[in-house]
């Protein structure tokens, strides 16, 4: 493969395994894991469940960390949900979720993979995932500490989880380096037609002064027009976004040949199509999905 070969092989990779991980935030087993702990509050869960692998931290880590939600959010759950469950509770739940989710949904289709073809998966996607570069990736680092379960399932998961993260983590800061806060994140994303306000400013936390705020500002940049919809160059920049994030991500696929790198989007590939066929997760669109027409 070419450079650009191996770059777009990688994106196709990182949305396949990005399936798998997206089952701990929306599967029903999941969701009743979580709730076993005596966590009810879906934002809790949500919270506690990602930022487990850091730790008992406070609410100013997450909101940094997390870079696109309200600090009023994360205040509302985070500390609070440490005196239900320790982090370490809620990193044992997320797996069993996990697993549980995928044993249903592997039950009910032809597509579920060999168990030797799930290892091999696995075994490529663990190599991709462990020699990142953990500065400036705290949520990748706290999550590389984690020893996940033997099964390959959940090191599948766990390998997915750490792409993931590390692609998150570059892409939070490249909105830094630019200049773009958490709520104009989810401004422009509504802006080329990933979101909608009506989900994304609720969800997030920001209040409609927040909102506005973020909208002069982007207009003021020549990035959206006030009637929030994307300008020509404000296009041109959330598409560069996306395909700087690519690039920093990249390094992480390094560690696999070519060879490697085909194979496991071989074995992704069927994975990704049962649980889509599940319908386990939300019928959204990715934004790497809508890069060819940005």
């Amino acid at each position: 493969m070419d450079r650009n070969e191996r770059q777009t092989s990688s994106l196709i990779v990182w949305a396949q395994l990005e399936t798998l991980h997206d089952l701990t935030y929306f599967a029903k087993e999941c969701r009743e894991s979580y709730k076993a702990l005596g966590v009810s509050d879906s934002w809790a869960r949500y919270f506690g469940g990602r930022a487990a692998p850091m730790g008992r931290v406070e609410p100013g880590v997450v909101t940094a960390v997390f870079y696109t939600f309200s600090h009023r959010n994360v205040e509302a759950a985070i500390p609070s949900v440490w005196q239900i469950a320790a982090p370490e509770q809620f990193v044992g739940a997320r797996f069993e979720g996990l697993l549980a989710a995928w044993n249903r949904i592997m039950e009910s289709t032809p597509l579920a993979p060999s168990q030797e073809a799930l290892a091999r998966a696995a075994e490529i996607a663990t190599k991709i995932s462990v020699d990142g570069e953990r500065s400036g990736h705290p949520l990748y680092a706290a999550n590389l500490s984690l020893r996940p379960p033997e099964d390959p399932t959940s090191r599948l998961f766990h390998a997915a989880t750490l792409i993931r993260e590390y692609r998150g983590d570059c892409h939070n800061n490249l909105l830094s380096v630019n200049q773009i806060n958490g709520c104009e994140a989810h401004i422009l994303m509504v802006a080329i037609g990933a979101e909608k306000r009506s989900t994304a400013q609720p969800s997030r936390g920001y209040t409609d002064d927040e909102w506005n705020d973020g909208v002069e500002s982007l207009a003021s940049r020549g990035l959206i027009r006030k009637d929030e919809t994307i300008t020509m160059e404000g296009r041109a920049f959330r598409s560069d976004l996306e395909r700087r994030t690519n690039v920093l991500m990249a390094p992480l696929f390094d560690a696999v040949s070519d060879g490697e790198l085909a194979e496991l989007q071989a074995l992704g590939a069927p994975i990704e199509m049962a649980i889509r066929q599940a319908g386990a997760l939300p019928n959204f669109q990715r934004v790497h999905e809508l890069l060819p027409s940005l």
